[in-house]
């Protein structure tokens, strides 16, 4: 990584992002979560584009510096997937709720007709 410190400070904005992201869709205010979403992909690259830690030489404390590094993009990826689950949640709410407008509230045809036609 070009700066051990800086990958650290940006992986805390990641997190403050993430969480951020979390509280938003909970909310149901998806105009600002959208506008997290260029931000976030700025730090994800930067993290992407970043040299592996275990092959750069270093000495022990930045040795434990990058378990701490581990650690926290462990707990970026935690978080991302809660967020992926609370979106998927809610979009299957949305295209329940499509759905049941779409049948217009009743999806069964003539049920209280047809029953009485059959048993006559």
């Amino acid at each position: 990584m070009p700066n051990l410190n800086e990958a650290l400070f940006k992986i805390g904005a990641l997190e403050e992002i993430l969480e951020r992201e979390f509280l938003l869709l909970k909310e149901k205010d998806f105009e600002q979560f959208d506008a997290l979403q260029q931000r976030k992909n700025e730090l994800l690259g930067f993290l992407a584009n970043s040299e592996d830690p275990e092959t750069i030489d270093v000495d022990a404390e930045t040795i434990l510096q990058s378990d701490e590094l581990s650690t926290r993009l462990q707990h970026c990826r935690d978080m991302q997937q809660r967020n992926e689950i609370l979106v998927r949640q809610k979009l299957s709410s949305i295209r329940e709720a499509l759905q049941t407008l779409k049948a217009g509230g009743d999806s069964r045809p003539n049920t209280y007709e047809h029953l009485g036609k059959g048993r006559r």
